[in-house]
């Protein structure tokens, strides 16, 4: 833990916060209209803890022997949790070695090595720098900004070691010297002023001569802005997907790590558009700078519209930089479906009128009639040759089929729509009653749908219930039972090695998805709630400034830092949700849905409106 600054300083300090929350969010029933308005949370000034690098391993050694290796044969993640790359420097590189997530150093007395970690981009891309007095995307605006005010270090062992921050062309903007002489884990705390450093762009640790140590982790110590901690997990979460976010290609790359144009990700492309629209009433990015996301994200992704009106989920800049369907992939239709959901509330949010009709005709000229079999399904897609039909179909009930009917429904070509009725999400999965609700109150009504008969709010409620008791009942005496941790959905595996879907209904998960938290939220009666289990996180160093970890082990020993733009762009929206049904605000997602026509259409397939009664 963080001494002084999260762990049990945390958890203290939050159990004190929510003691008074009973005067600070204090709710008051309004009898004429039945209003419920609720004050804004207290500002909170917070000092945290983000890891630039833990020492993750990937495999075990093969013997009880330190293992030594070359750099190129890395047994650790490829990235730090800044979502840059690392690498080995000095002479003395051959005598750093590694176990299971712990570097190991045993540096002659003639030599030196060390690593260095980038703090922005890769680090070839010289020009991206971290700037320590505002570390966020640089559109967001000043007052949001956090700033770097110090560094830890945990190690243990008997020697020297330096910390050095440095710029692209290796000038040393700060240094700090370190005497090891302790057998124990110890963390090693320095303050600095983020004005003396500016900008930089690595944060190295170097072993000096004669060093035998262990080394843990090297970590930034991060002065949150002060203000409300429910609009600083919006902050926080929106933040996470800009950083996936390139100005240059005006893409969202699927990872923070990847280089721009690698590997980019469609959907998660109007997530982060609608999350700007958000952010742009909240006064954290410009009305100018959402705007021009907005723009610039429709020209771009307009170019790749493909078969049927179907865009492609994930896409590659080729040699001319010119971007393509990424080969092996797939025109999809439910991605397709998470982009025009997310720009057509954009523009509304926005009030970009001529923005919204452009989205509303391109969603009207889609041509979902010709990918339904022979049972009334909706293929999942195209293959990349842009002509052979996907084999799956769209048939089980939960979110993302009904993101896909309502799609159908909005163009000029609907279809019959078919979902198989079992009102039961696959294994139990987190996302999959959940997703649709990112776009649309109405699956929040206690009345079943016209589709499949069922009442999606109570089977909702059921799988949050069963979420939350699967810990405690399966795994009694884990962290996760004693923290209230829960989330079985979906996403990177264990390591990031593959996707992986847990659920509610399955034996024997032990890891968790905390998207699903934020994806939940709202059936929560009380928001308080979820904030105070955010807040065990961020004591746990699973919510750090950077934003949610992608997965984390139900004893909480491992967790997977990685910064995936779709999950990130569900929590974002998610959290700006739950922000509004804390503060009993006006919903502007919500809104925009319920004023546009052409998504009040898509819906009714679903939820007719309710015809209403005036009484003279």
């Amino acid at each position: 833990m963080f001494p002084g600054y999260t762990g049990l300083g945390l958890r203290l300090y939050s159990s004190a916060l929510r003691k008074g929350m009973s005067s600070a969010v204090r709710i008051t029933t309004v009898l004429l209209g039945a209003s419920l308005f609720a004050e804004t949370p207290p500002d909170e000034p917070r000092r945290v803890r983000q890891t630039v690098h833990e020492y993750m391993t990937l495999f075990a050694p093969t013997s009880n022997a330190r293992q030594l290796f070359k750099p190129e044969m890395n047994p650790f993640l490829s990235y730090t949790h800044l979502g840059t790359d690392f690498g080995f420097i000095g002479a003395g590189m051959d005598y750093i070695g590694w176990e299971p997530s712990v570097v190991d150093v045993a540096m002659p007395k003639d030599q030196w090595g060390g690593m260095w970690h980038g703090l922005a981009g890769m680090g070839e891309e010289k020009e991206k720098v971290l700037d320590f007095r505002a570390v966020y995307p640089a559109f967001i605006i000043a007052k949001y900004q956090p700033k770097i005010v110090g560094i830890e270090f945990r190690a243990k062992g008997k020697g020297e070691l330096k910390l050095e921050i440095k710029t692209a062309n290796q000038t040393m903007r700060w240094s700090k010297g370190i005497k090891l002489d302790t057998p124990d884990v110890r963390d090693f705390v320095t303050n600095f002023d983020p004005e003396e450093i500016k900008t930089a762009k690595y944060v190295n640790w170097v072993a000096e001569g004669g060093t035998v140590a262990a080394l843990h982790s090297l970590s930034f110590i991060v002065e949150a802005p002060a203000i409300p901690y429910d609009e600083y997990v919006f902050l926080a979460s929106y933040a996470k997907l800009a950083r996936c976010y390139s100005v240059s290609t005006g893409f969202v790359k699927d990872r923070a790590h990847l280089r721009e144009g690698q590997f980019d990700n469609v959907p998660a492309c109007g997530l982060f558009t609608l999350g700007s629209a958000l952010a742009a009433s909240r006064g954290i990015v410009s009305e100018v700078m959402a705007l021009r996301i907005l723009k610039t994200t429709h020209d771009q992704v307009a170019k790749l519209i493909g078969p049927s009106g179907l865009l492609p989920h994930f896409i590659k800049q080729d040699k001319d930089k010119v971007y393509h369907i990424l080969q092996g992939t797939e025109y999809s239709v439910v991605d397709t479906s998470i982009y025009y959901h997310s720009l057509l509330l954009a523009a509304k949010v926005l009030k970009d009128k001529e923005m919204e009709q452009t989205i509303v005709t391109e969603i009207q000229s889609l041509a979902l009639d010709g990918l339904v079999d022979g049972e009334g399904y909706i293929k999942h897609g195209i293959r990349d040759d842009g002509v052979t039909l996907l084999p799956g179909v769209w048939k089980d009930w939960g979110g993302e089929t009904a993101l896909v009917l309502a799609l159908a429904t909005a163009s000029n070509k609907p279809v019959p729509p078919r979902m198989e009725p079992s009102g039961h999400a696959y294994q139990g999965t987190g996302f999959i009653p959940e997703i649709q609700s990112i776009f649309y109150p109405d699956f929040d009504e206690e009345r079943p749908d016209g589709v499949t008969q069922k009442n999606w709010r109570e089977i909702r409620l059921k799988l949050l219930a069963k979420q939350k008791a699967y810990f405690p009942t399966n795994y009694p005496t884990g962290q996760a039972a004693h923290h209230g941790f829960y989330g079985l959905s979906a996403g990177e595996a264990k390591g990031g090695l593959g996707y992986f879907v847990g659920g509610a209904d399955l034996k024997n998960q032990e890891l968790l998805h905390p998207h699903y938290v934020l994806m939940s939220g709202c059936l929560n009666e009380k928001p308080s709630d979820v904030y105070s289990m955010l807040r065990n996180m961020e004591a746990e160093n699973l919510f750090p400034p950077w934003g949610m970890v992608e997965n984390f082990s139900q004893d909480t020993l491992e967790y997977l830092p990685m910064m995936g733009a779709l999950n990130a762009g569900l929590e974002c929206i998610s959290a700006y949700h739950l922000m509004m049904k804390s503060r009993a605000e006006k919903d502007l997602v919500y809104d925009a849905s319920r004023e546009s026509p052409l998504l009040r259409r898509a819906v009714s397939i679903f939820y007719k409106p309710v015809a209403t009664v005036s009484s003279n």
